[in-house]
């Protein structure tokens, strides 16, 4: 067997380092053959000497993709990958000793199955804010948070609230080649959109694959104080938001618009963003980080139609002046 960890990175050099210390320390079946395929999405950083720092301590196989967006990143991984199956990371995951031999474990008992996914616990930077101890289980989404229980369980193309996050899990090559990222989704700078890793495991699944949760093979998602702050998780939520109108766009464009916005989103920004501005003074942080979440979430649909809005009147202007 032979297993491609791969990782995407993008200016995140000194977190990087500590993934790699971790990959490092994993343990490797004897009959095992493994690659550490990392695509530098374009750094400005000193990412490739931290690469090149692991030369010999790790197979390590470097890999640059021009184009920004981490869709573009991990299409780039998927192209040149060598593994039977991929194990996808994060650079700023530190993942357990037992992680490997976890998923090797799964791939020998389950061979028929294509996705896994494992456990994601957070490693705050400290101090941490009271109200994000507070808030946690709201806080999922924004900080990768992934615990389905200590018992394997299979995955489901109909429950996507149980689907793996990106920064712990694996696929089978076969499956991920035939399936890859859309491009108009997942982060790119200055911009955070969701769905990338969701809407691919959704459509393995939905072609008939199984999968599983393993709850031995785990990592630790670290949290810098930079991500700490309520303008952090509105920003995922607005990229939640705008993400989840981008993939169901067709069916949304049969509803009833106002000035280009589904009619649905204005009272909901109304009330969300009434909730969230009075609740954050008097009511418990979870609370009013979940009215945070719900008027976030609907101001990235708004963002999403006015954006399309903009880019049609664009498009129109040219043609006339054509």
């Amino acid at each position: 067997m032979f297993i491609t960890v791969a990782i995407c990175t993008f200016n995140r050099a000194k977190s990087l380092r500590l993934t790699l210390d971790s990959v490092a320390a994993v343990r490797v079946p004897s009959d095992v053959a493994w690659e550490v395929l990392i695509v530098n999405n374009n750094s400005t950083d000193h990412t490739d000497d931290v690469i090149n720092a692991y030369i010999g301590r790790l197979p390590v196989w470097r890999e640059f993709e021009p184009r920004p967006g981490k869709c573009n990143a991990l299409n780039r991984a998927i192209d040149v990958a060598k593994g039977d199956y991929i194990l996808w990371t994060d650079d700023d995951v530190v993942v357990d000793p037992g992680w490997l031999v976890a998923y090797v474990e799964a791939f020998r008992r389950w061979p028929e199955a294509a996705v896994f996914g494992g456990r994601i616990t957070p490693r705050y930077e400290a101090p941490v804010p009271k109200w994000i101890i507070q808030s946690e289980s709201v806080l999922i989404g924004p900080y990768a948070i992934r615990d389905f229980g200590d018992q394997v369980r299979p995955l489901s193309a109909e429950d996507e609230d149980h689907f793996p996050f990106g920064a712990n899990w694996a696929i089978r090559s076969i499956e991920q080649r035939a399936f890859r990222y859309n491009p108009q989704l997942g982060p790119v700078p200055n911009r955070i959109r969701n769905f990338d890793e969701t809407d691919v495991i959704g459509q393995v699944l939905g072609s008939g694959a199984t999968g599983y949760w393993i709850p031995q093979a785990m990592v630790e998602h670290c949290i810098g104080r930079d991500r700490q702050t309520r303008r952090y998780v509105a920003k995922y939520y607005e990229g939640w938001g705008e993400s989840l109108a981008l993939r169901t766009a067709a069916a949304i464009a049969a509803e009833p618009f106002w000035f280009g916005i589904p009619r649905r989103i204005w009272p909901r920004l109304l009330v969300w963003g009434v909730l969230y501005r009075l609740c954050r003074f008097v009511s418990p942080a979870p609370v009013w980080v979940k009215y945070l979440e719900a008027y976030s979430w609907n101001k990235g649909i708004y963002r999403y139609w006015l954006q399309r809005k903009i880019e049609l009147r664009r498009k129109a202007k040219v043609e006339m002046a054509a």
